[in-house]
């Protein structure tokens, strides 16, 4: 599932959610908004693309994670808007039978959305 929100991110929620007895590992990663980058203090950020295109670019992330990894269910949820300092930016959530795929499918969708992210990030 993947979610754009201006919202705060439900943590707690999503990773109940992933819950299930067929699920031997949970795994979550939440992405925030660091205070400087190379050296250079930051006040907020803004990602600089239309909410469709974000939209597209996590499904298709989303996708290739399953065709690549056994999981059992993959939540990304993504915030829109101007973020400031400490605020969450991202969370990748999955569930899986062990660990092992759960880690990796984690690792791999964070490298993928920084890739994306890579033209559309703002950092003030």
């Amino acid at each position: 599932m993947v979610r754009l929100t201006a919202d705060p991110i439900p943590l707690v929620e999503v990773v109940n959610a992933l819950r299930s007895p067929e699920s031997g590992a949970v795994v979550a990663y939440l992405g925030t908004v660091r205070a400087s980058v190379e050296g250079r203090p930051v006040e907020q950020l803004k990602f600089e693309v239309a909410d469709s295109v974000l939209q597209k670019g996590l499904e298709e992330i989303e996708a290739e994670a399953r065709r690549r990894f056994e999981l059992r269910e993959i939540f990304l949820v993504h915030r829109t808007g101007t973020l400031r300092v400490g605020e969450d930016i991202l969370l990748v959530a999955i569930s899986a039978a062990h660990r092992g795929p759960a880690f990796d499918a984690c690792q791999y969708i964070i490298e993928r959305i920084k890739e994306l992210h890579s033209g559309w990030k703002r950092e003030e």
